[in-house]
């Protein structure tokens, strides 16, 4: 059966099956934990002891809930097994609860944190060794899956390079929807520009690729025609699915 100790603002507890000290201060939205030696436990309630409150802040600071109102509310935990070393207390979580890296941060800074640093320390390290492997068999595993995936049947280009059609298939998208690729005021939109450039480059790269030249013949016979490219749109589009699934 643990045993007790209370006074204003303060309760003590020794677990004879642990053989743990622990200690609260306050409680709700503002509650502190410590881990204490049995010298605090022994002398808490000692009637020359004033404050009772800063003799148990000597013991090792577990969590910490601010709730103030001179700022908004937060938790710190400091040690992550605060609710196995203090089952007998009832935490409430204050606004926003620090991460790991700002808690560890807070504690190599603060003077009154250095009971921490060891048990934060390994911890972190324990951590960034989980972290490490876990991101190597995630790799392992996207090398694996790469390894098995079945190979694009694209043929590389002339020049030896992957087939990449991506600056002529990403305009399918618009010359499927657009309505205004021509008006009589106007002439040609600067959609229709930039994919004749597009193509005209492409088709430089692969003059051996036959849909990319059939494409480009539709512009070198038609280009003064007002209104061609809708004649066309269907050849045209064609022509770029066709790209597309050649690129895989």
């Amino acid at each position: 059966m643990m045993i007790f100790k209370k006074g204003n603002c303060w309760r003590c507890c020794y677990d004879p099956e642990t053989g743990l000290y622990t200690a609260e201060i306050g409680g709700g939205p503002n509650h502190d934990l410590y881990e204490i030696t049995k010298e605090i436990f022994d002398r808490v309630d000692d009637p020359d002891v004033k404050w009772p409150t800063s003799l148990i802040c000597e013991g090792r600071h577990l969590y910490m809930a601010v709730d103030d109102r001179c700022g908004p509310p937060y938790t710190v935990v400091l040690d992550s097994d605060y609710q196995k070393l203090c089952p007998w207390a009832k935490t409430k979580v204050s606004g926003t609860v620090w991460d790991e890296d700002m808690t560890d941060a807070a504690v190599e800074v603060f003077a009154s944190e250095a009971k921490n640093r060891p048990q934060r320390r390994a911890k972190k390290a324990a951590r960034e060794k989980r972290n490490a492997e876990e991101a190597a068999a995630q790799k392992e595993q996207e090398t694996a899956k790469a390894e098995t995936a079945p190979q694009s049947a694209a043929a590389p280009s002339a020049d030896g390079t992957p087939r990449d059609f991506s600056r002529l298939t990403r305009f399918l998208p618009v010359l499927e929807t657009d309505e205004t690729l021509y008006d009589e005021e106007n002439g040609y939109s600067d959609v229709v520009f930039r994919f004749m450039e597009e193509l005209e480059l492409a088709c430089e790269k692969e003059p051996e690729n036959e849909g990319l030249q059939k494409m480009k013949r539709i512009f070198d016979q038609e280009e003064s025609s007002p209104g061609f490219i809708f004649q066309h749109l269907p050849e045209l589009l064609r022509g770029l699915k066709a790209l597309e699934a050649e690129q895989g």
